[in-house]
């Protein structure tokens, strides 16, 4: 009997530590009935002991299949903004860096211009309506090159793609789908955009340790000079190497 209710225990103990594993709860689970059950003809068990064990174990693994696929279910939409259906900035910046890791790389910094007017005009419900708008087309342009495309929150976005020929054109079009008019409640809504790129062809010295983090700085501070030179960002900001320090020093004042 005491041998029995070891097994019983070693049944219940595998089934939970296979429910932990990541994303393979069902897969270990049954190998964990199955070492269970190999316990259980060692140790001489009856068929009424192991319907017993089975009886013990079956609860637990159904519970722990449960809670694993919340979990999928939460990191899923930890990963993906629920109004644009966009990566997140955390997914964003993992896919941004195997783009960077694959080859000359362009980064876009993407504000949307005039947003919070239609917020506080039309409410909330409008302003979603222009973040899915937003975040559809940029998913359409995104799809053919296979480019990384995110929203960083609020009326923020992010690209990071290959660069190459005809870098200009693209972006022309993903322009021209950012500020399509959008039919909301019986009224024609839009924005502009503000966009500000980057090159890791023209990061330089200590930019290259953390080239992200460098194209970041660079398309933000490209991105609000556009924004100056245009209130409704309808021109491309364009792209002046120089250094990151003396952009964000020229942004500052200083």
């Amino acid at each position: 009997m005491a041998a029995a209710t070891h097994s019983t225990r070693t049944a219940a103990a595998h089934a939970e530590a296979a429910g932990r594993a990541d994303g393979t709860a069902v897969a270990d689970a049954r190998a964990a009935f199955d070492r269970a059950r190999g316990d259980l003809a060692r140790d001489g068990v009856s068929p009424q002991r192991l319907r017993q064990t089975l009886a013990l174990v079956l609860p637990v693994a159904e519970k722990l299949w449960s809670q694993n696929a919340d979990l999928t279910g939460q990191l899923a939409q930890a990963r993906t903004c629920p109004v644009t259906g966009l990566p997140t900035r955390a997914a964003w910046t993992a896919q941004a860096h195997h783009v960077i890791a694959d080859g000359p790389t362009v980064v876009l910094l993407i504000d949307l211009d005039g947003f919070k007017p239609i917020n506080d005009r039309f409410g909330h419900d409008a302003g979603d309506a222009i973040l899915a708008h937003v975040g559809a087309g940029m998913a359409d342009w995104a799809a053919a090159d296979g480019h990384a495309v995110g929203r960083l929150g609020g009326d923020e976005f992010v690209v990071a793609m290959a660069d190459g020929p005809n870098l200009s054109a693209r972006i022309a079009r993903l322009r021209a789908l950012l500020t399509a008019p959008v039919r909301y409640r019986g009224r024609t809504i839009s924005v502009g955009a503000s966009i500000g790129l980057a090159r890791t062809a023209d990061l330089t010295g200590e930019d290259l340790a953390n080239p992200l983090s460098a194209l970041l700085k660079i398309a933000d501070a490209e991105m609000y000079a556009a924004k100056g030179r245009s209130r409704r960002g309808r021109r491309l900001a364009r792209v002046v190497p120089r250094p990151v320090r003396h952009l964000l020093a020229r942004r500052s004042g200083r």
